[in-house]
């Protein structure tokens, strides 16, 4: 005699509580992502056909406005409380600021991206870059407007401090076929 086999009995999984854990998650990280600061000043790079990307860390980046004025920026944060701590830091110690204020500088500097610098100090800051991370990369990103003579004193600068390669900042151009 042949067994009688049950009928399957169908299961019923609720969907409720893995819905609630992944908008848990999305609510998290949309409260807690830190958005990128905005730069000091817009800069319109040149066109170009160049495909290599920048990498996202150790990048010594200096920038010429179209007003032909200097930013410097580093990725690194050790690299910026170190340029702070030697260069910064003893200007406003010298100019009579309080040590408290010294450090809510010091805290708001680590936060900027990047930060204008005097044509006359822009090689002081740069060997102080380098010396602090020697695996830096040097970046140029100067506005299509800006002068020069502004941008070669940057690769001037890079030359007398045995910068011998760096990278020029540019956006891909769009072929029009």
């Amino acid at each position: 005699m042949s067994k009688v086999k049950s009928k399957r009995i169908g299961f019923h999984i609720d969907m409720t509580p893995m819905v609630d854990v992944a908008f848990l998650l999305l609510t998290f990280f949309m409260l807690t992502t830190k958005f990128r600061p905005p730069e000091p000043v817009q800069i319109d790079v040149p066109m170009s056909h160049a495909e290599q990307k920048l990498p996202e860390t150790k990048i010594l980046t200096v920038s010429v406005s179209e007003a032909n004025r200097y930013y410097m920026g580093v990725s690194s944060q050790k690299t910026r409380e170190a340029l702070f701590k030697r260069i910064i830091e003893p200007r406003l110690i010298a100019s009579g600021m309080s040590g408290q204020a010294v450090a809510d500088s010091l805290g708001s500097f680590r936060l900027m991206e990047s930060f204008e610098v005097r044509k006359d100090e822009l090689k002081q800051y740069i060997e102080e870059a380098r010396y602090t991370d020697r695996e830096m990369r040097p970046v140029v990103k100067a506005d299509v407007a800006a002068d020069y003579e502004s941008v070669d004193h940057v690769l001037k600068l890079f030359k007398s401090v045995n910068i011998l390669t760096f990278n020029l900042v540019t956006s891909l151009e769009k072929e029009g076929r």
